[in-house]
């Protein structure tokens, strides 16, 4: 793959994110400072939802074109309709009608993840499966990049240039790496593809050996998303404001990912696939005994143990989206890889009211150490179900 084809995709990536993490952590601020209601707050999260069940109408992004190119032609069209959602959002304001405000949002992330769908299907087209870690690492950068920009640059800009100024400037930014998708070659699809309907879709979970993978996929990262509720709730208890939380969330945690991202995953590249999810698993543990660490005996330095997490978490996704990128299907690379990272996301969200209960009833140390026993899940996973049928199957062919 070319360095500027590489650029452009973690363009790509960067310009989806801005949206997603100014909706997810500026937006909250935002509203709080507005005088708005945490209950307000908390449903308007609910306009995150379209990035969860993206998969649900992806098959046809991978069925239909809309010009020339399958996938880049939607990207096109979903990227005039977030621009045209973001211009609504601009007009709208944040002390006005909720419902109004709440359509606005929820056609901004909409229009942005559905349009992920298509960069996904677009960039496993491009790269060769022993190029897939390098694609993943790409998502990664890319998207912690855009991150820091939309949770943390935006939030700012608003302070000192206001709602609309701010959010006018946000669809600017979006347009400008769709300028260069016109260098990229988009492969033709595959004529041993197969026909594209919601029921071959859902024939990926009738592949041999699924089951396990979609286990990994459910836990390998839920024992690290399970710690950021009770730290930033803890940042809170100590008396940080939230421009404060802000900054160590959307600035400095982000930017160490990105940077980890940047490190590790060329390295991941030459492990195999099954021992980089082994390392992946196993650099849980360790995390997460020196984040409890320091939650019992110096609960101050929360603010560093953010940076930890973030550190680590990206190893995890680069290892993830690697192994989802490999079980796509040709001419269904949207739908498989929107699922399978839908339900990556999917187990930590639902896993969270969980830990809620157990800050309240138990306290913030409990909490923690319930997220220890979580990280030996995927492990077990990976040596009772993948690493033992692999050398089984090593064996029948042997004999």
């Amino acid at each position: 793959m070319r360095w500027s084809t590489m650029a452009i995709i973690a363009a790509l990536y960067a310009a989806q994110f801005v949206p997603l993490m100014f909706v997810f952590l500026g937006v909250p601020i935002i509203l709080r400072v507005e005088g708005h209601s945490a209950a307000t707050i908390g449903l308007m999260q609910l306009a995150l939802m379209p990035y969860l069940f993206k998969f649900l109408w992806s098959p046809l992004i991978d069925k239909y074109k809309l010009g020339r190119n399958r996938y880049k032609s939607w990207i096109w069209v979903l990227s005039i309709l977030h621009v045209a959602s973001l211009l609504a959002l601009a007009m709208t304001d944040p002390t006005g009608n909720i419902t109004l405000l709440f359509a606005a949002l929820f056609m901004v992330t909409l229009s942005v993840s559905t349009q992920d769908v298509a960069v996904d299907a677009l960039v496993i087209s491009l790269i060769r499966p022993d190029e897939r870690p390098i694609g993943a690492t790409l998502q990664n950068i890319g998207g912690y990049t855009g991150a820091v920009i939309g949770g943390f640059g935006f939030l700012y800009l608003y302070n000192y240039l206001g709602w609309s100024v701010a959010i006018l400037l946000q669809s600017i930014l979006f347009l400008l790496p769709l300028f260069a998708l016109r260098f990229v070659q988009e492969p033709e699809r595959s004529p041993d593809a197969p026909r594209v309907t919601f029921k071959e879709a859902l024939r990926f979970f009738a592949q041999p050996r699924i089951g396990p993978w979609l286990g990994v996929l459910a836990s390998m990262r839920l024992p690290l998303v399970l710690t950021i509720l009770p730290m930033r709730l803890m940042m809170v208890d100590q008396g940080m404001s939230t421009e404060e939380i802000a900054l160590w969330f959307g600035l400095f945690a982000l930017s160490a990912a990105g940077g980890a991202s940047a490190v590790f995953g060329p390295l991941l590249r030459k492990l195999p696939r099954l021992t980089a999810l082994y390392l992946a698993g196993i650099l849980n543990i360790p995390a997460l005994l020196v984040i409890t660490y320091f939650v019992a005996s110096f609960p101050d330095a929360i603010r560093y143990v953010v940076i930890l997490t973030w550190v680590v978490m990206p190893i995890v996704d680069i290892v993830i989206y690697t192994g989802a990128m490999d079980r796509t299907r040709p001419g269904l690379a949207g739908f498989d890889f929107s699922m399978q990272i839908a339900i990556y996301a999917a187990a930590g969200m639902f896993a969270e009211p969980i830990i809620g209960v157990v800050i309240d009833n138990y306290g913030y140390l409990h909490a923690f150490l319930t997220t220890i026993p979580t990280a030996l899940i995927p492990l077990a996973i990976l040596w009772f179900f993948v690493a033992r049928k692999d050398a089984s199957d090593k064996q029948s062919e042997a004999n």
